[in-house]
């Protein structure tokens, strides 16, 4: 027997001390800057700037946008987005003839979506932000739950999302002093959403998806007006009166999505559509066709056709008679009326550095134009760049 060995003198090793993980700095992984140009113009009756009955329409933003995306370690990532709005517009500053204080307004948002890889599996994203301009102002935030099954061949996501805004309905006052009897206003949205996706097979893919919202308080837009006891023709008034909504709105949404790609061509299809109902009568059905195409390795263009028709709240008219009840509701808005829309977009994105370089610059260039049925047409151009580190 070797007994003697194990206690042969030599000495055993210390045991290691315990260290803790080494903790991985916070890394910017993207940052784009974009600017966009809106355009807006046409008439609707619900604007009081004029010519009549039927005003103008005519709106102008201008919005630079900033985008960071940051990873905080392996298991979670923050973006970062804030629009910056510049707004010009006719029918906002009509209401406001005599300080003309709304002619010109500034607006900005942030919006932080947080990501957590909670498992290989198993993904919850927070989003939450604020909204602020001229007496106005909103907080917003909400939470989704994505699982992916099938060896990530599929996804089921579920999502809750709120908003709170509070406003004075009448816009700006001299000396900043809100008059009596001219209090704040209120209102809030409390929304949820499925949605469910599949890979038919290495080339389609498939999503289906329901949404509900729920709204309560003053859903009113302050400067919209609604005309009254005007002739047939609705081109001479006697008066206008402030439009008025029921205390709650439901809105149900469905939609669904087809994406294939063409490998031949290096060719992306994408179809969907959207189906809106809510319990003011508005049904609406929307289309949407997306095309995208590789030029060169470095260089895509994308194109999109959407088409979109809606039937009109039960409370819209252009001419409200007598005897005039001020206690129901009534609206002349022209995104609440009955019409249809035409919209076409082409954007184009370049990659500044080849391909499967660490770093990566690009930049794009977009075009959009859309019009409707009744008398409004929008020009979006817009222009961004981006870096991945």
């Amino acid at each position: 027997m070797f007994c003697g060995d194990a206690h042969s003198g030599a000495e055993e090793p210390a045991p290691e001390e315990a260290q803790e993980p080494v903790r991985e700095p916070w890394k910017i992984q993207e940052a784009r800057v974009r600017f966009n140009y809106f355009h807006q113009k046409g008439f609707g009756y619900q604007s009081q700037a004029g010519p009549g009955p039927k005003g103008s329409e005519r709106l102008d933003v201008y919005e630079p946008m900033f985008y960071l995306r940051v990873r905080q370690n392996p298991k979670v990532e923050h973006t970062v987005t804030i629009p910056i709005d510049v707004i010009t517009s006719a029918s906002t500053d009509a209401i406001d003839a005599t300080t003309s204080a709304s002619r010109y307004n500034e607006a900005g948002t942030i919006q932080i979506n947080t990501r957590v890889d909670t498992t290989d599996d198993d993904t919850v994203n927070v989003v939450y932000g604020g909204h602020g301009e001229e007496w106005y102002a909103s907080v917003f935030g909400g939470v989704g739950y994505t699982r992916d099954l099938a060896q990530d061949n599929a996804t089921i996501t579920v999502r809750v999302d709120g908003s709170f805004d509070w406003f004075n309905p009448y816009g700006h006052r001299p000396g900043g002093v809100v008059p009596e009897g001219n209090e704040w206003d209120f209102r809030g949205s409390f929304g949820g959403n499925a949605e469910v996706s599949q890979i038919l097979n290495p080339t389609t893919w498939v999503k289906a998806g329901y949404g509900i919202t729920w709204q309560k308080g003053e859903l009113f837009t302050p400067w919209n007006s609604v005309p009254f006891l005007c002739d047939p023709t609705v081109s001479v008034c006697i008066g206008r009166i402030r439009e008025k909504f029921p205390g709650t709105r439901l809105k149900q949404t469905v939609s669904g999505m087809l994406v294939h790609y063409l490998p031949r061509t290096s060719s992306t299809v994408r179809l969907s559509y959207r189906f809106f109902a809510d319990d003011y009568d508005v049904r609406a059905h929307t289309l949407l066709g997306e095309f995208y195409q590789y030029m060169t390795a470095r260089a895509y263009i994308n194109a999109h056709y959407r088409a979109h028709h809606q039937s009109a709240v039960y409370f819209w008219t252009n001419n409200l008679g007598v005897p005039l009840d001020l206690s129901a509701p009534r609206t002349a808005d022209s995104d609440l009326a009955q019409f249809w829309a035409h919209e076409f977009g082409v954007k184009v994105l370049f990659h500044l550095t080849p391909p499967g370089r660490a770093h990566q610059h690009d930049m794009d260039v977009y075009y959009n134009r859309y019009t409707r049925t009744n008398d409004l047409t929008v020009d979006v151009v817009s222009i961004g760049y981006g870096y991945t580190f």
